[in-house]
């Protein structure tokens, strides 16, 4: 394995030039960008109408500069995300133990490879803490007495890191998820308390052939593990994909989430106990709520009837 100061870092794309640009620059300003190898795993066109844009990815990508070095592998077929993303994630988490892992419309904030690097090099010898991820699901105002809190939505897609021992966890046939049919209470506990119904998508992964989640397997991993996942209290990332361009970011033009990246120094606070602390679960359950119904009178409703209606088999 490489000895490297800074974890290496995958960016998955596929279509969308404009937001693979954007990554990469906002990654490029980062204060340990020059010490950071960037592995940019681009997949094939799965539609000709795709080509060229696949295309001006590959060739913007060979010429980024801002990093140690920039490694481009060109899919010759197309994968789709979440093959992409776990034969990725695995090639090169062996060779170098750790990765940061961003998708192709995630901007960051200039701090955001140091508070992965320093949470990645903090808790590496603690197996309870799966991973790291530069997103936090709480507004820029929200306080709390630490710059970081923990936190069991281990299976976040919006910025994540982690260490090869707890990889070769990864559940990739999650077969063993029909627990979750008979024991209601481990449904709801899936589901954080019924504020979100990740048993529907765990549900579709395994019986709908048009999903295909990656993100909802390594939940599930963790999840059988009570494993911990590390935020910053204030995102050091935002999701700029909710313009109607991406395969799994719906059609919906409005982020759930708003962040302003306004943090303007390194994030040097972290929780020594490994636990979700309540203050946090009650703002993760408010979080949940608001982005799983924005709508202010379906959100009350479903905070009337939710304990009924989600996760149902």
């Amino acid at each position: 394995m490489a000895e490297k100061k800074t974890a290496p870092v995958i960016l998955f794309t596929y279509n969308r030039p404009e937001h693979t640009r954007r990554t990469i620059e906002a990654l490029a300003k980062n204060e340990l960008a020059q010490d950071t190898e960037l592995f940019v795993f681009s997949d094939a066109a799965k539609k000709e109408a795709d080509r060229g844009k696949v295309q001006e990815i590959r060739d913007y990508v060979a010429q980024a500069g801002g990093f140690f070095k920039v490694t481009l592998i060109a899919r010759e077929e197309n994968y789709g995300l979440a093959r992409n993303v776990i034969e990725g994630v695995t090639e090169i988490i062996e060779r170098y133990g750790t990765v940061i892992v961003l998708e192709d419309d995630l901007v960051t904030n200039r701090y955001f490879l140091r508070f992965m690097n320093d949470a990645l090099s903090r808790y590496e010898k603690n197996p309870k803490v799966t991973g790291v991820t530069g997103f936090s699901h709480f507004a820029d105002t929200v306080t709390l007495p630490c710059e970081s809190y923990f936190h069991t939505l281990t299976g976040t897609s919006w910025s994540w890191a982690t260490w090869a021992d707890r990889w070769r966890h990864f559940d990739a046939t999650c077969s063993d998820w029909t627990r979750m049919k008979e024991d209601a209470k481990l449904r709801r506990r899936f589901n954080y308390d019924n504020t979100y119904n990740f048993y529907k998508i765990m549900k579709d992964q395994q019986t709908d052939a048009g999903t295909n989640s990656w993100a909802i397997r390594w939940y599930w991993t963790n999840f059988k593990r009570d494993g911990y996942i590390l935020s910053p209290l204030h995102s050091l990332v935002s999701n700029e994909g909710w313009d109607g361009s991406g395969v799994h970011c719906g059609e919906s033009r409005e982020p759930v989430f708003d962040h302003h990246l306004a943090t303007d120094h390194a994030v040097t606070e972290f929780p020594d106990e490994v636990a979700e602390r309540p203050e946090v679960h009650r703002l993760m359950k408010r979080a949940l709520l608001h982005e799983s119904e924005p709508n202010l009178l379906k959100h009350i409703y479903h905070i009337v009837f939710r304990r009924n209606y989600i996760g149902q088999i």
